[in-house]
C-alpha cells in the first residue's frame, strides 16, 4: 500500500500543479458570485477606496475620517487588485485573500517538504485547503490570509536558516569535494533576513501580531533547543533594524500626516487595549477550547494523534522538526487565548502547522505500518468522524424542513454527500484503503464547500448584503440630502454600496432626535429593536417607515423624517 501510494505522484512540480489547480477551482472560481458580506469585507473595500479617490497612500480613511485600526498593506492589495480587474467587484476585493490563501497552501508543501517529504507537504497542503475555516477565509475579504501567508514565509525562512545552521559537518564533507561554504553562508544570510522581511511586510498587514507570532516562536524553540549559539547567529540587532526600517518607511509619513492622535489610535487603542481589555469581541478565556475545533473541520478529530504520535518514541530522530510544529500551534493558541478580545480568524496562523502535524501523521499512516498505533489513536477518532458525518447528513433535511422549508432541494445533495462518503469511507476502512479514505475526506470537505459557497451563499446573499437596502436609498435620496445610521448599523456597507461618504454616525439616542428634528430631508438606518424602542418613546419626532430587511444577522430599516 505504502509503496503504490508513493508513486502516485512522484515529481514535486505536479505536487504543486495539483495544489494550484485545487486551489483555483475551490477559491477562485465563481469568487464573485455573491456581493460583500459585513462586518469586514464592506469596510475593507472602503478603505481601499477611499485610499485611491483621496489619493492618499499613507494615512488611509473610512468614512472620509482617518482609519487606524490596521496597517495599509492588505488595502494596498485590494487598490491594486481593483485596477488589475478594472474596477471594484466583490471578486476583484476578494481577489488578494484566495491568492495569499493559495500561496499559504504552496508554503506548507514547501515546509513540509523541509521538514520531512514533499509527500507529508502534499497533504498537508490539501488538509490546509480543505480546513473550513481556512477555505472560507480564503474566498472573503480579509486580511487574516495575508497574514497567515506571511508569518509563514517568515517562519519557513527561519526553520531553513536553523537547519542549514546546524548541518556543519555536512558543509565541512563538501569543502573536501569542492564546495565553497561562502555559497551556503550567503544563503543562511539570505534566509535569516528573509525571516525579518517577513515580520515586517506582516505587521504591515495587521500590526505588531505580524513580528510578535513568528519572532515569539522562533525564539522560544531555540530555547527549548538549548541552542544559545543559534540566538547569536540570529542576527537580532541587524535583522530588527531592518524590520524598523521597512515598517517605519510608512509608519513615519503616516504619523507625520496623522498626528498625535494617529500615534495614540495605532500604538495603544488598537493594539495594546484591544488585546488586554477586550473592548472589541471580549470573550472567556476558554473561547478557543470550543471554537476552534469546529473551525478546523474536519481534521481537528486527528489532532490527538498527530500530537501523540509526534511526541511518541517511533518518531525521536523527527523530533525536533515536531517539537518546532508543536511550538507554533500552541504558543499562537495560547496567545490569542490571553488576549481579552478574541475573533476566530485570530488564529489563522496556526492552521499551517497544525495542518502539517496532521499531514505527517496520515502521510505515515498511508504509507508504513503503525498497527501498534492505529488502534489506540487513530481508528476511535476515524469511526467517530464517520459517524458525526453521518449522523449530520441524515439529520439535515429534518432540520431544514424545520428551520428553512424553502432551501430543503439544495440541502439534498450535502445530505447524499454526506451520507454516502461516510458509508464508502466504512467500506474502505474494512478494507485497510486508507489512502483512498484520505483523497475522499479531501473531494467530500472540497465538493461541500464549493456547492455551498458557489449555490448556497448566492441563495442568502439577498439577506446578507447591504447593496439591496442601498439601492433603496439611492432610488430616493437626492443631491443635498444626508444620510445616517444609529447605534450598531456600521457605516462600511453603505458607504461602498451607496457611494455616499461621509455617512453620519449617530451613537446616542438624543443625537438621532436632534437630526430627525431638522428641517432638512435626513434618511436613517437602525436596528429594527432600535427603531421599536425609538416608537414607544413620547415626543419622538415623526418618521417615515420606508424599508426593512435583513442584512447579515441584523434586521435594519431606513426612515425618512419627510
Amino acid at each position: 500500500m505504502g509503496k503504490s501510494f508513493s508513486k502516485i505522484y512522484p515529481q514535486k512540480w505536479v505536487q504543486i500543479a495539483i495544489l494550484i489547480g485545487f486551489c483555483i477551482i475551490l477559491y477562485f472560481l465563481n469568487l464573485g458570485r455573491w456581493d460583500l458580506w459585513s462586518p469586514d469585507e464592506p469596510r475593507y473595500a472602503q478603505v481601499a477606496k477611499e485610499m485611491i479617490n483621496r489619493g492618499d497612500w499613507i494615512l488611509m480613511h473610512y468614512n472620509g475620517n482617518t482609519y487606524a485600526d490596521k496597517p495599509p498593506l492588505f488595502f494596498w492589495l485590494i487598490a491594486f487588485s481593483s485596477f488589475l480587474w478594472q474596477g471594484f467587484s466583490s471578486f476583484s476585493v476578494r481577489f488578494p485573500a484566495a491568492f495569499f490563501g493559495t500561496l499559504t497552501v504552496i508554503l506548507t508543501f514547501f515546509l513540509g517538504k523541509t521538514l520531512y517529504s514533499s509527500r507529508t507537504g502534499f497533504l498537508s497542503g490539501l488538509i490546509l485547503a480543505t480546513s473550513l475555516e481556512f477555505s472560507y477565509l480564503s474566498t472573503r475579504a480579509n486580511i487574516d490570509t495575508t497574514l497567515t501567508f506571511l508569518t509563514t514565509a517568515s517562519l519557513l525562512c527561519f526553520f531553513q536558516w536553523y537547519r542549514r545552521g546546524q548541518d556543519k559537518a555536512k558543509d565541512m564533507k563538501k569543502v573536501e569535494l569542492g564546495v565553497k561554504v561562502e555559497e551556503k553562508a550567503k544563503m543562511r544570510n539570505l534566509l535569516i533576513y528573509g525571516f525579518y522581511i517577513g515580520m515586517a511586510l506582516a505587521t504591515l498587514a495587521k500590526g505588531p501580531v505580524g513580528f510578535i507570532l513568528p519572532l515569539s516562536v522562533s525564539l522560544i524553540y531555540l530555547v527549548f533547543q538549548k541552542d544559545w549559539g543559534g540566538m547569536r547567529r540570529m542576527r537580532l540587532l541587524s535583522g530588527m533594524a531592518l524590520f524598523l526600517v521597512i515598517v517605519l518607511l510608512w509608519y513615519l509619513p503616516a504619523l507625520f500626516e496623522g498626528g498625535e492622535d494617529y500615534l495614540q489610535a495605532t500604538l495603544f487603542k488598537h493594539s495594546i487595549d484591544r488585546y488586554a481589555q477586550g473592548w472589541s469581541k471580549g470573550r472567556p478565556i476558554y473561547y478557543y477550547l470550543y471554537n476552534f475545533p469546529i473551525d478546523f473541520l474536519p481534521w481537528v478529530f486527528f489532532i490527538p494523534a498527530a500530537v501523540a504520535y509526534g511526541f511518541s518514541r517511533e518518531k525521536v530522530e523527527k523530533r525536533g522538526e515536531f517539537l518546532f510544529l508543536f511550538m507554533w500551534f500552541a504558543l499562537i493558541f495560547i496567545f490569542f487565548s490571553l488576549s481579552k478580545g478574541k475573533r476566530a480568524i485570530y488564529l489563522l496562523p496556526l492552521y499551517p502547522a497544525v495542518s502539517l502535524m496532521v499531514g505527517k501523521l496520515w502521510d505515515d499512516f498511508i504509507s508504513t505500518p503503525m498497527d501498534h498505533f492505529r488502534n489506540a489513536w487513530i481508528s476511535v477518532p476515524l469511526y467517530g468522524l464517520m459517524g458525526v458525518v453521518l449522523v449530520s447528513g441524515a439529520a439535515l433535511p429534518w432540520v431544514l424542513s424545520i428551520k428553512f422549508p424553502s432551501y430543503l432541494p439544495y440541502g439534498l445533495p450535502i445530505t447524499f454527500l454526506l451520507v454516502g462518503g461516510s458509508l464508502v469511507m466504512f467500506v474502505l476502512y474494512r478494507f485497510k484503503n486508507y489512502g483512498a479514505i484520505l483523497f475522499l475526506l479531501i473531494g467530500m470537505v472540497a465538493g461541500g464547500y464549493f456547492y455551498t459557497s458557489r449555490v448556497i451563499f448566492p441563495l442568502v446573499n439577498q439577506y446578507k448584503s447591504a447593496r439591496f437596502l442601498s439601492q433603496e436609498i439611492t432610488a430616493r435620496i437626492q443631491p443635498g440630502e444626508k444620510l445616517a445610521v444609529y447605534g450598531r448599523v456600521s457605516t462600511g456597507p453603505f458607504n461602498y454600496y451607496t457611494g455616499i461618504v461621509p455617512i453620519l454616525d449617530l451613537a446616542d439616542m438624543r443625537d438621532l432626535f436632534s437630526i430627525l428634528e431638522s428641517s432638512e430631508r435626513i434618511f436613517c438606518l437602525l436596528e429594527y429593536k432600535d427603531f421599536s424602542q425609538f416608537r414607544k418613546m413620547e415626543g419622538r419626532p415623526k418618521v417615515q417607515l420606508i424599508s426593512r430587511r435583513m442584512v447579515g444577522d441584523d434586521e435594519i430599516v431606513l426612515v425618512s423624517n419627510r
